[in-house]
């Protein structure tokens, strides 16, 4: 796209906007009235290449400033337009020519940044030191600049005016528009374009009747309070669930406050989540997982996702965000899952998250297959094969026989409840010596037959465990920051068996897991894995992983190592990992 720049000199205008430059592209000269005028989808417009652009409002008079509203970048097609074109990163308000408070960094992202400035004067003045560039055009952009947001006793004769019969004829005019457009839309075959985008325009910029009146009403800088989002355009893109509304909610969002905003802001994270869904997400999913709601999609939130193998090297999963258990092959191809059909979920844990798509939708009934964030998975070997139970963030227990078909399904009786954000408070451990199961959450563990018959109760002495694992002889392994306590099943705690000595100090979190010959293995946060002969006796060690992960949860098999950690699960081959990097060690000191 070609643009040239009309300079302006440095002269102030009697009173009104006026800015360091003005934008001219295909859509026409962005002004720094567009700045002023209320509405979202227009705006100042800078060249990329002027060094600390301003833009400056003179009121006309000295008011009082109680605050600076700035809506940065290009909205005019929402997250693309904002994208393309460069947008504030650091700026200075200044009023009357002085500073108020110190520079301000934007978070890079479509928002309202509110500035308190309790101060008086006549000019106000923003100075864009830095920039986020823009993917496209380097071209800066500012949608819209208010002084008292959302004070509007500046919009005095506007509200005498909407009191008027003129204003009641145009509003009820403009009411029939709305319907006649939300059913044009809703029963043409792929939708009414004009009508849909009528109802998007008076969403995102408020009723079309009213900008003539606010604009020759209203004082620049005070318009964007003054012109509010149609609510029953709202309403009509919220009962269409029309995913091409998403960008107008976006900017009724910006433009409200209080608790409408909020309704609004849930109403893009539903439409946002049902776009996903329907999108169907990422198809061409890799093995091992990646971010996603489909199968073999893995969804955390930056919790930590508990991983098993069973005897056929198949590994189980619990994905939390995805409400669901998943199975995977040897060879990381994705089998099945059990849980019910994706949806929209906002549920998590003890509280709610935004609205999104979940691989499953969450059940409370205690349903077989239904989960509410499922934490932990364990397999439970017999004779006939492997069995697997799983415990969820409501404190949910599950067992599936070797076919994966529901046995039982009980809940736990606890005052405690697993959080999230910590790295997982609930988790679930067979005791093959014992047959029993039992379940952690938080500080109290539970004793279990696989009848779901309670057997014993007690606190855990030492706090909350960030992972736990059961040796081959009924001892229950817990870690505790950078030590592993062990306890029996009765809750008597025999002391530490790993501390620092081993460990070192460079690491903030592990896990725990036995091998197929029931052998323990750590592994840190900081990339070690530790292999034992017996808890205690350390047998070797190495640099497994060369970034740092968060909350890691592993699985062991034949020196493989099963690594689960930002919605993927990767594989490293421990074993040949040391042997090469013995060699390497030869072949260095054969070079000495």
């Amino acid at each position: 796209m070609l643009t040239t720049l009309t300079v302006l000199s440095s002269m102030a205008l009697a009173a009104g906007p006026s800015s360091s430059g003005i934008l001219t592209d295909g859509d026409g000269k962005h002004s720094a009235l567009q700045s002023f005028d209320g509405l979202l989808r227009k705006g100042w417009g800078v060249s990329g290449l002027d060094e600390a652009p301003w833009i400056q409002l003179d009121l006309g008079r000295k008011s009082t400033i109680d605050s600076v509203s700035i809506w940065p970048g290009n909205l005019k097609n929402g997250e693309r337009s904002f994208t393309e074109y460069s947008r504030p990163r650091i700026i200075r308000v200044l009023v009357d020519g002085k500073e108020v408070g110190a520079p301000i960094e934007l978070k890079d992202a479509i928002q309202r940044l509110d500035i308190e400035t309790n101060t008086s004067g006549r000019t106000v003045k923003i100075v864009v030191d830095e920039v986020y560039e823009g993917v496209v055009f380097r071209d800066l952009f500012i949608a819209e600049v208010a002084i008292n947001f959302p004070n509007s006793d500046k919009a005095t004769k506007l509200e005498n005016w909407k009191n008027s019969s003129t204003a009641r004829r145009l509003a009820d005019a403009f009411n029939e528009e709305m319907t006649t457009a939300y059913e044009a839309h809703k029963t043409a075959e792929f939708g009414d374009d004009e009508a849909f985008d009528a109802i998007c325009t008076a969403a995102a910029e408020g009723a079309p009747f009213l900008h003539a009146r606010v604009y020759s009403l209203v004082p620049a800088g005070y318009r964007m309070q003054a012109l509010s989002s149609s609510k029953r355009a709202q309403k009509a893109i919220r009962k269409l669930k029309d995913p091409n509304g998403i960008t107008a909610l976006q900017l009724a969002s910006l433009r409200s406050h209080g608790s409408d905003q909020l309704v609004i802001q849930e109403d893009v994270e539903i439409l946002s989540a049902y776009q996903d869904l329907i999108g169907g997400g990422n198809r061409n999913l890799p093995y091992w997982g990646d971010t996603g709601f489909n199968l073999g999609g893995i969804q955390s939130f930056g919790e930590p996702i508990a991983i098993e193998i069973d005897r056929h090297n198949q590994v189980y999963i619990a994905d939390t965000g995805n409400n669901r258990i998943q199975l995977f092959s040897d060879e990381g191809r994705p089998e099945r899952q059990w849980g019910p059909e994706a949806g929209i979920a906002e549920q998590w844990f003890t509280s709610g998250r935004p609205w999104y798509a979940s691989g499953a939708q969450p059940g409370l009934d205690l349903q077989s297959g239904q989960w509410w964030n499922p934490t932990d998975v364990v397999i439970i070997p017999d004779k006939e094969g492997d069995r697997f139970a799983a415990i969820d963030a409501k404190g949910s227990i599950q067992i599936f026989d070797q076919e994966g078909r529901p046995q039982i399904s009980w809940r736990v009786e606890t005052r405690n409840a697993a959080e999230a954000g910590v790295g997982g408070e609930s988790y679930l451990s067979w005791l093959p010596k014992q047959q029993r199961l039992i379940a952690f959450i938080q500080n109290e563990a539970v004793v279990y037959t696989d009848k779901s018959e309670e057997i014993m109760r007690w606190e855990i002495e030492d706090g909350i465990p960030n992972a736990v694992e059961v040796t081959h002889k009924g001892e229950i392994l817990m870690a505790f920051g950078r030590e592993v306590i062990r306890y029996d099943i009765g809750g008597f705690r025999h002391g530490s068996v790993i501390d620092s000595e081993i460990l070192g100090r460079g690491f903030e979190d592990m896990d725990l897991t036995l091998d197929e010959d029931a052998k323990l293995w750590i592994f840190t946060d900081d990339g070690w894995a530790y292999k034992f002969k017996r808890p205690g006796k350390l047998d070797w060690k190495i640099r497994a992983y060369d970034r740092p992960t968060k909350h890691p949860r592993i699985a062991v098999q034949e020196s493989i190592l099963f690594l689960s950690h930002y919605d993927r699960i990767e594989q490293v081959d421990l074993l040949q990992l040391q042997i090469d990097q013995q060699e390497a060690a030869k072949n260095a000191e054969a070079e000495e």
